[in-house]
């Protein structure tokens, strides 16, 4: 008996759709060049979605068992291409991830064949073509009877359709740290740049152009909301080096020119203008608040378990949307929507652990909201339909390439954005104190965290932004990657005899711990027993012990000492509220942060004592290689942003300053705040920002 095949062969991920029976591949419905082989892979990918393919199941895909070619070359051209098709990376793969050793495996998610299994056609006798066809035939028109009820209901069947990113133009090229909202008024877009000597408000023309400062005595502005009428700024001031919450003093500024106008007695991590720009609605902590602008009726509306931030308001002015986050690095962050009056509480777009939805906007002529979402190391756009439907619609990824895109806010024309694009790198340099400039060290590799080996001859580092862990010599040759994605490194520390490399180390984005892995290479284990967020782990002299603290932000408290013999882990003397600890390398010393306020402190072994060696916040703690210097960042100035490099000689507790970080031209950066640390002969070394960060406009 003849058979007949029904074909069911779309595979459907992101904004992509691959036939397979036909092996067109669309990304938003416009066909892209996908030559066989790339095809090929693709296909089996998906076919095992989540799954490990390796590399041996991909050559026999892609060539006979007779067939003599270059495999290995063969294989990772074929990888690079499709990738380069899909617009993913390996460093950080939206789709392909590679599998060190093994393969590959898809990582995003996808939508299978309807047949439900993982065959491309399904065989059907004649008998059963008549009765698919009643049925099909049933379907459609009970499906065309709801589709006219829906369309009665709800004028707009077109929100759940992918949006497709169609052009994104650069508005401005001024290579400065952009940083916190963008406002716009549809001729002009204002934000806040980062300086080294702190922040400043910019406004640029909203078709492009030069970069312009608006003059405020408000130190540390940053913008938060713009009036109806677009003459008047909400900003926020502070000290956000030493509040974690970045909550700040409230004003009032004008577009125009003019002094900025407190509004009496709030402060708040942000702030938008309520109906008429007559009142004004905040955030603080845990609530929300509505006050008259002079800072007068203040009332609080709303008190939810987590932190409030990225207060947004509808174009009508009836809802509030907001980022509800937690605390502990690598918590839930997630978008909340509530009446303007504090009622009808519910979840947007739900929170995952290790990762970050955040920051949106409502476009204009429409309630499709766009937002940002940071994952893995990367943040994309995606957008949310109108809620026009009796089926709440889901999220749509709008952006995969290699930029970051943050910090989305309309513009005055439907289906038009601008956002903040930034592609993170650094440059590692050391500080050479007899010219008082700034070389690049490494050949100025996009790296952070050096750490050099007790005998001098090796270094350790993470690469910036991707955290993967290397081993050099002090030349950079001899370079052995030792760690591989999922797991991001971070502060490489090298035990006393050189065998071993402690690291913070994370696997799936939500749990920073200890791990500790051979120096020639190997696999990584983890170091601290328990399920505590441990960090800055740092060897004893004797290669018997480790001194290590919490995550600051996780639920461990102050400093421990694990017993390498025993794994027996005790509290540190009178360091229940320090953290970020380091051994001097003699063993006397250990320098450490205070938990509240950021000041270092150093702890005495000998007379079990504690003294507090600085009178401002502090970070990234280095001794010199004789162990009679430490080096620290000094945030005196409250900018945000380290003011300088500091030394204390330990015999005479002097401080002095290495190098002044207000005179560079361009910051330093980290993967959680501006790195530092010292080369084999005690220079200090930073990793400068590279990046490129600018504003684009985006149509779809």
């Amino acid at each position: 008996m003849p058979l007949s095949y029904e074909v069911r062969s779309l595979y459907r991920f992101g904004v992509f759709e691959l036939e397979a029976h036909t092996g067109e591949l669309r990304r938003n419905g416009i066909k892209l060049k996908l030559q066989d082989q790339p095809y090929q892979v693709l296909l089996k990918l998906l076919e095992h979605a989540g799954q490990t393919v390796t590399r041996e199941q991909l050559r026999s895909a892609l060539w006979p068992a007779d067939t003599f070619v270059d495999f290995e070359t063969g294989l990772n051209t074929t990888i690079k291409r499709l990738r380069e098709t899909l617009g993913d990376s390996a460093e950080n793969p939206a789709f392909i991830e590679t599998v060190p050793k093994r393969g590959y495996r898809f990582i995003a998610p996808v939508t299978a064949p309807n047949s439900g299994s993982e065959s491309v056609a399904e065989k059907v006798g004649p008998e059963r073509v008549l009765l698919s066809i009643i049925l099909k035939l049933g379907a459609v028109i009970i499906l065309a009877v709801l589709s006219v009820g829906f369309a009665l209901r709800h004028w707009s069947t077109t929100s759940s359709l992918p949006a497709r990113v169609l052009d994104f133009t650069q508005l401005t090229s001024d290579g400065q740290s952009k940083q916190g909202r963008l406002l716009s008024d549809g001729s002009r877009i204002y934000f806040s740049e980062m300086l080294p000597v702190g922040r400043i408000v910019a406004q640029v023309s909203a078709k492009g152009g030069e970069t312009t400062t608006i003059p405020t005595t408000v130190s540390n502005p940053r913008p938060a909301d713009i009036s109806p009428d677009g003459t008047e700024l909400l900003i926020l001031s502070g000290d956000i080096s030493k509040e974690e919450t970045h909550a700040g003093a409230l004003w009032i500024l004008p577009v125009a020119g003019g002094s900025a106008r407190p509004v009496d007695n709030v402060v708040a991590t942000d702030a938008v203008w309520g109906e008429r720009a007559e009142t004004i609605l905040y955030c603080n902590g845990h609530d929300v608040y509505v006050v008259n602008r002079d800072g007068a009726n203040r009332r609080k509306i709303l008190t939810v378990s987590g932190y409030v931030e990225s207060l947004r308001r509808s174009p009508n002015s009836q809802l509030l949307r907001f980022t509800m986050t937690t605390r502990a690095l690598g918590g839930t962050s997630s978008i909340w929507e509530v009446s303007a009056n504090g009622a009808g509480l519910w979840e947007v777009v739900a929170g995952l652990p290790g990762s970050a939805a955040c920051c949106g906007a409502w476009m204009a002529g429409n309630d499709n909201f766009l937002f940002q979402w940071t994952r893995a190391g990367r943040t994309d756009l995606w957008e949310l339909p109108g809620n026009r439907s009796v089926v709440r619609p889901a999220p749509i990824r709008l952006t995969a390439g290699p930029m970051n895109l943050s910090e989305p806010t309309a513009n005055r024309a439907p289906n038009e954005a601008f956002v903040v694009g930034s592609i993170p790198r650094a440059e590692l340099v050391k500080y050479v104190p007899q010219t008082a400039e700034l070389v690049p060290y490494l050949s100025g590799i996009s790296a952070e965290g050096v750490e050099t080996s007790r005998d001098g001859q090796w270094l350790a580092y993470t690469l910036f932004p991707e955290g993967t862990l290397w081993r050099s010599n002090i030349t950079g040759t001899e370079r052995v990657q030792l760690t591989f994605p999922p797991m991001r490194a971070f502060l490489p520390r090298w035990s006393p005899d050189g065998k071993q490399i402690a690291f913070m180390g994370t696997a799936g984005g939500d749990h920073w711990t200890t791990y500790v892995i051979p120096a020639p290479g190997g696999v990584a284990r983890q170091m601290i027993p328990g399920n505590d967020e441990t960090a800055d782990a740092t060897w004893t002299p004797d290669n018997k012990s480790i001194v290590f603290g919490p995550w600051k932000g996780g639920e461990l408290r102050g400093i421990k000492v694990l017993d390498l013999n025993t794994n027996q882990v005790s509290p540190l003397p009178g360091a229940t509220e320090m953290w970020s600890p380091r051994t001097s390398p003699d063993g006397r010393y250990i320098a450490a942060l205070s938990e509240q306020d950021s000041k270092m402190m150093l702890f005495d072994t000998r007379t079990q004592r504690w003294e507090q060696l600085s009178a401002d916040y502090s970070g990234y703690p280095s001794w010199s290689r004789d162990g009679k210097f430490l080096y620290f960042q000094d945030w005196n100035h409250g900018s945000g942003y380290p003011s300088r490099v500091v030394r204390t000689r330990i015999s005479g507790r002097r401080l002095e300053t290495v190098l002044d970080l207000k005179s560079l031209d361009r910051l330093s950066i980290g993967t959680f705040m501006s790195w530092s640390g010292l080369a084999p002969d005690d220079s200090v070394l930073l990793s400068r920002n590279n990046s490129t960060q600018e504003i684009y406009a985006v149509k779809w």
